[in-house]
């Protein structure tokens, strides 16, 4: 994987587009280049740039841990883990586009995109977008966002975290793991190695192991509280089953038995009461229908006079009529009267209103040549009134700014004092401190310095009581080897071993080796004295191991003395030389040796470093604020002349203006006694509205009482002429009804009135009431012989009580034998309940036990396995996956050491995560890491953050590094060493970037992409080499 190219547009304080091509020169030949600026230039958001377009994500905002928003623009907040707030303030658009080579060696280009709403600064962030193009094919490839940075990744072969590893080396987070506690040291590893599963598989493992251990628990409380009978109890309750069953059906059928006597008397009793009641209602209906016989004969009358119904009713209804329009006819007549007095009143009405517009018409002719003069003046009126008020506002508003512009360069004169007393007191501070200036600009590598003397002081002086130490016990054991000896001696005089042995070897007769007799003595004591002699020799055996361990105790505290001697004195030559780099520029600072003694130079040196910058800052802006202020100062007195002539001007047009508005005022009194026109005109208009509304109300009034009149006249007409018809109809109604009534006795006009006053509705009602008592009375007599015939059918049953079994006998007997029966039901469900109960418990233990002993196995391997790696932190398993982890990584850190300095080798100390150093030059001395100095320190987490790029990269080969830190911190011959170690990687094909602001870094390396520094928080790109 190789980048070929990062571009970018917008992007902090990046302003506008911008260029990095690695494949033309200068950058194409240069295998290692530098990437400077000052402080807050840009330099990292080359790096953001490239991850952005990449992953859509950025290391600073990728490390922000709190969940907080904060304003965008407007009203809108966006979260500070947004990789959006890299787009720059003010702009509407930005971009991020990298050209990169793929694993199988195609050229590709992915680019980030965000925008605002509309492409305006102030517009809402839109969704970020991801485009890749195949430049190998030249073609886009489609899909969604997610779909594009998962093949991106295919691609390149590293994930985000990956990639930053690999590419992007982490040698700061390994200046912290150096020196990490253990826990502390886990967590950074998997930060660092992206291993944090073995956490998440260890706490897994303990939740796990817990709940198997609570489900087992469960389980074996559930089976313990299922209930089941012993077996001797089992057999009673079933043979007290079968008993019950047998008497309960004996119950049951003496029950049924009793229940169809019981419901036999019932039943008689009921059909006994039915034909009662049917008999009693044959009675009730043959009264009514005696009751009846009337109308059944007023009904028949009815029908037979029908047929003259309709000439009745119609003469009836003429004799009506002709009484109605008797009425309206005199009504009509009445009412016409009055319609011909209200006609002549409005002819009159009419003509004074045509009188009274002839008046109105001629005085408005005389007035209307006033009322346009008048409309003239009014309209010069309105003008001049504008006018005036305008001149008035233009006069308020000059003078307001005349009294602004004064209060303004008052208050600019004020500011102008107050910072030059401030830029007085500075310049002052400056002189006082004036021997720091040549001091500041390397107080960053002076404050290194002095911490590496500080450390190899201490270094020293650990030393040297390391060698007291080991003085101290080497003089204790030269006096315990001295005691040693002449215990030794003392047993060597009682028993040497050699005369023990040849005292054993003597035999009587046989002369001694050492004085030639051959009578033994001593000989005969020699079993007396065996016991003893073996003691000394156990003793004399005892104090030779003393004397050997003594003998290498000591041999080996004076190597340490000797070797402690020589660390010290490299760590003293150490801190005097750093001393006096440090002096080189501290010279002029005379207390700068007391201040280190105390401890507190350091510090003194960074506060005043602090105060030096700030001061230098502030100054700096009081300059251009004083300059500001001059020039605005300047303008605004300017300003203030030019206001003063203006306002003179308006003053004079002011006065002009309200005198032609009094000339004209008092010209438009005179006119209409001051009326405005439009008033009087509109007087006018409305006199003649009004007459005209009259003139038309009259006319109209005339025209409507006309029209009545004809009216009056065609309706009197019309009754008359319907009088004469109804007469005629009634004289020939009333000689039919007399014909017909004259065939019919008995019957007069009152009572056929009467008979014919029944409507047919009613008529209808009174037959089908009649009809249904007919219907009745058959239905009725059918009821009384069916209930008859039920009772002599039911008397014949087979089953029915003896004359001696009473209703209620039977009914307490069986309600004795009912009780019974549900007693023995109800004992009869509780033994079923309780077999069943038994039988389902034993079901469901049954059931449980395969489970059970699945449960105690699964509990039990995962209990070994939390015995081994569970925790409920994740810590268990994190250190010891962690351990072989580590291990791997010090296989490649310790390649790219030996590059670095042939001096170091590293080491994990044994069962922990804790790294100790070999010291090769100092014959293998085993180091901690916290005697490391600062540029010990640097090379040592270089060479862990090269050896985790070889470690995430082992399958694929990156042609391209990026190292943003450490450099400040390293002497000369550090430095020069970091330099040789990336110029080696350089030759291995690998294309370096190195991210600093050293002097020594920049003026090794040749090819650069600066980051220049502007106005206005902007930056710019150039490219030297």
């Amino acid at each position: 994987m190789k980048i070929l190219a990062i571009r970018g547009k917008n992007l902090t304080s990046l302003e506008g587009e911008f260029e990095i091509d690695f494949t033309v020169e200068p950058l194409k030949s240069a295998g290692i280049y530098a990437i400077t600026g000052n402080t807050g230039s840009g330099k990292s958001t080359l790096l953001d740039a490239l991850c952005l377009a990449l992953f859509d994500k950025m290391p600073r905002t990728n490390q922000v841990g709190e969940n907080i928003s904060m304003i965008d623009v407007q009203d809108k907040t966006i979260n500070q883990r947004d990789s959006r707030t890299i787009l720059r303030r003010g702009t509407g658009e930005g971009y991020a586009e990298v050209d990169f080579v793929s694993l199988g060696g195609e050229k590709f280009r992915s680019t980030w995109l965000v925008k605002r709403a509309r492409g305006r600064a102030d517009g809402s962030l839109q969704n970020s977008e991801i485009r890749l193009i195949n430049l190998s094919a030249n073609s886009e490839i489609q899909g969604k966002k997610t779909e594009l940075l998962t093949k991106i990744i295919q691609l390149i072969g590293f994930s985000f975290e990956q990639f930053t590893r690999a590419v992007l080396l982490a040698q700061g987070d390994f200046v912290t793991f150096l020196k990490a506690r253990q826990a502390e040291k886990a967590e950074l590893l998997e930060k660092l190695t992206g291993t944090d599963i073995y956490s998440r598989i260890s706490i897994s493992i303990f939740n796990r192991s817990k709940k198997a251990e609570q489900d087992l628990l469960l389980l074996e409380e559930r089976i313990k509280s299922i209930e089941t009978l012993p077996d001797e109890q089992l057999e009673l309750l079933e043979t007290e089953k079968k008993t019950m069953g047998e008497e309960t059906a004996n119950l049951k059928n003496a029950i049924t038995l009793l229940s169809e006597k019981i419901k036999w008397i019932k039943q008689d009793v009921i059909l006994c009461r039915e034909l009662s009641e049917a008999e009693k209602q044959w009675t009730d209906l043959q009264k009514k229908i005696q009751e009846a016989k009337p109308r059944y004969e007023y009904i028949n009358k009815i029908e037979s006079v029908q047929e003259i119904r309709d000439d009745f009713n119609e003469w009836q209804q003429a004799r009506k009529q002709v009484k109605e329009n008797e009425t309206n006819l005199t009504k009509s007549e009445k009412e016409r009267k009055a319609n011909s007095l209200s006609l002549e009143q409005a002819k009159n009405a009419l003509s004074a209103c045509e009188k009274e517009q002839k008046e109105v018409e001629d005085v408005f002719a005389k007035t209307e040549p006033d009322i346009i003069k008048a409309r003239e003046l009014d309209v010069q009126l309105k003008t001049a009134v504008t006018n005036t008020i305008e001149i008035r506002k233009e006069v308020d508003a000059v003078k307001r700014s005349k009294e602004k512009l004064e209060q303004t360069i008052l208050s600019l004169s004020k500011d102008k004092s107050s910072t030059q007393k401030s830029m007085d007191e500075l310049n002052k501070w400056f002189e006082q401190f004036k021997d720091f200036a040549e001091i500041a600009p390397h107080v960053a590598l002076l404050i290194n310095l002095l911490n590496d003397a500080q450390t190899a002081t201490g270094q020293s002086e650990e030393k040297r009581r390391a060698i007291e130490k080991e003085q101290a016990i080497l003089d204790e054991d030269a006096k315990r080897l001295e005691i040693l000896h002449q215990e030794i001696e003392q047993l060597n005089k009682e028993l040497p071993a050699e005369i023990a042995v040849l005292r054993e070897k003597l035999q009587e007769g046989i002369p001694c080796p050492v004085c030639g007799s051959t009578h033994h003595l001593l000989q005969r004591n020699n079993e007396s004295s065996r016991l003893r002699e073996e003691e000394l020799n156990k003793v004399k055996q005892a104090n030779e191991k003393k004397l050997q361990t003594l003998t290498e105790n000591i041999e080996k505290a004076k190597n340490n003395i000797i070797q402690l001697t020589a660390l010290r004195e490299t760590y003293a030559k150490q801190s005097v030389e750093t001393l006096a780099k440090a002096g080189e520029y501290l010279f002029r600072w005379s207390s700068w040796k007391d201040l280190f003694q105390q401890g507190t130079l350091q510090k003194r040196l960074k506060e005043q470093f602090d105060k030096w910058n700030n001061n230098t800052n502030n100054l700096t802006l009081l300059k251009g604020t004083l300059e500001k202020l001059d020039t605005n100062l300047i303008n605004e007195q300017k300003n203030l002349r030019e206001i003063i002539l203006t306002l003179e001007t308006k003053e004079q047009k002011q006065t002009e203006t309200e005198t032609t508005f009094a000339r004209l005022t008092e010209e438009r009194k005179k006119l209409l006694d001051g009326k405005p026109a439009d008033a009087v005109s509109h007087y006018y208009a409305s006199r003649k509205h009004e007459i005209a509304e009259k003139l038309k109300q009259s006319s109209d009034n005339k025209n409507k009482y006309i029209s009545i009149e004809e009216g009056f006249k065609g309706k009197i007409e019309q009754i008359e002429t319907e009088l004469s018809r109804l007469k005629a109809q009634i004289l020939r109604l009333h000689t039919s009804v007399d014909n017909w009534m004259a065939a019919k006795e008995d019957m007069t006009y009152e009572y056929l009135s009467e008979l014919l006053s029944k409507d047919n509705a009613w008529l209808i009602s009174e037959k089908q009431y009649l009809n249904r008592l007919r219907e009745t009375e058959i239905t009725g007599k059918a009821t009384v012989a069916e209930r008859e015939k039920n009772v002599i059918n039911h008397r014949q049953a087979e089953i029915k009580p003896n004359k001696d079994e009473p209703q209620e006998l039977l009914e307490t007997e069986l309600t004795e034998k009912t009780a019974l029966a549900t007693q023995k039901d109800i004992r009869s469900n509780e033994i079923n309940a309780l077999i069943t109960s038994h039988l389902k418990g034993v079901e469901k233990i049954k059931s449980l036990e395969k489970e059970l002993a699945e449960k105690r196995d699964l509990s039990l391997n995962w209990k070994k396995l939390n015995e081994m790696f569970g925790s409920a932190t994740g810590t268990k398993f994190k250190e010891i996956a962690q351990g072989y982890t580590l291990d791997a990584l010090l296989v490649y850190s310790n390649r790219h050491l030996q590059q670095l300095s042939g001096r170091y080798l590293l080491q994990r100390i044994p069962d922990t995560l804790a790294l100790q150093v070999v010291d090769m030059d100092m014959l293998n001395e085993v180091r901690t890491v916290y005697s490391l100095s600062g540029g010990e320190s640097f090379l040592v987490s270089l060479a862990l953050a090269l050896g985790l790029s070889s470690l995430s990269s082992n399958r694929m080969k990156v042609e391209s590094l990026f190292i943003d830190e450490g450099f400040g911190s390293l002497d000369r011959d550090t430095l020069r060493i970091a330099m040789d170690t990336l110029e080696r990687l350089q030759n291995q094909g690998r294309k370096i970037g190195v991210i600093s602001h050293v002097s020594e870094i920049t003026e090794r390396i040749h090819t650069q992409i600066k980051v220049v520094k502007s106005t206005n928080g902007k930056s710019r790109i150039e490219i030297i080499g």
